[in-house]
């Protein structure tokens, strides 16, 4: 597969804060609604097995990540579908779903491996935490396998790990610039970073509409 790797981070943020017009709302809803379903769900566990801390609320905590890991992906797929140009329905949240084996599945591989990169001296892990980024939105746009998905991204980050990590830190000061004050700015940041990171996956991996692409990047 051949990759797009010639963008920069202000190109992309640039572009980003363009295309966040008229966007604003609908990832505000969409942040609403899955905070709402999080509060809910803490509420339902607190009330049911309580936050003793064993075995078994361990047990929960992990199937409840699970299950709303799906849901923070479409996050993510309203980041790329606006970048493209596409509609973003708030129901694009939705859409990680109809993975959601494959989905969980790849959650469980990326964990155990960035966990035992940090083990590993700690920067295999950070290495990896940052280049298994795509996976998900692979497995949702491209429909590629668990592991097909994490080294398509593996690799294909690689090619620009330093810049994409580098577009993260700035992202990441934005979040903090935007919380002040009171969180207001945020409003702009959140989908900014999101059309971002669609701006990157967009250029790499081309087209979202492609169904499937071959994983063996050089």
């Amino acid at each position: 597969m051949s990759t797009n790797t010639e963008w920069s981070i202000g190109e992309v943020l640039k572009t980003a804060n363009e295309k966040q017009v008229g966007f604003k709302m609908t990832y505000v809803i969409a942040f609403a609604i899955y905070a709402a379903i999080s509060i809910a769900i803490a509420l339902v566990q607190e009330a049911t097995v309580g936050t003793a801390g064993d075995v078994g609320d361990s047990l929960v905590e992990i199937l409840v990540t699970l299950l709303l890991f799906p849901l923070g992906v479409g996050f993510g797929l309203l980041g790329i579908r606006r970048a493209v140009g596409k509609e973003t329905p708030v129901s694009t949240l939705w859409e990680p779903y109809s993975h959601a084996i494959p989905l969980i599945v790849m959650f469980v591989m990326m964990a155990v491996l960035i966990i035992a990169g940090f083990f590993l001296l700690v920067l295999p892990g950070i290495y990896l935490s940052i280049a298994y980024s795509f996976a998900p939105y692979l497995i949702v746009e491209k429909n590629m396998g668990a592991w097909e998905a994490l080294e398509t991204s593996r690799k294909a980050i690689t090619q620009y790990w330093w810049r994409y990590f580098g577009l993260m830190l700035v992202a990441l000061l934005l979040i903090i610039i935007g919380s002040i004050p009171l969180l207001i700015g945020l409003v702009w940041v959140f989908p900014i970073v999101a059309i971002a990171t669609g701006e990157v996956f967009a250029k790499t991996f081309g087209d979202p509409k492609v169904d499937a692409l071959d994983s063996d990047i050089e």
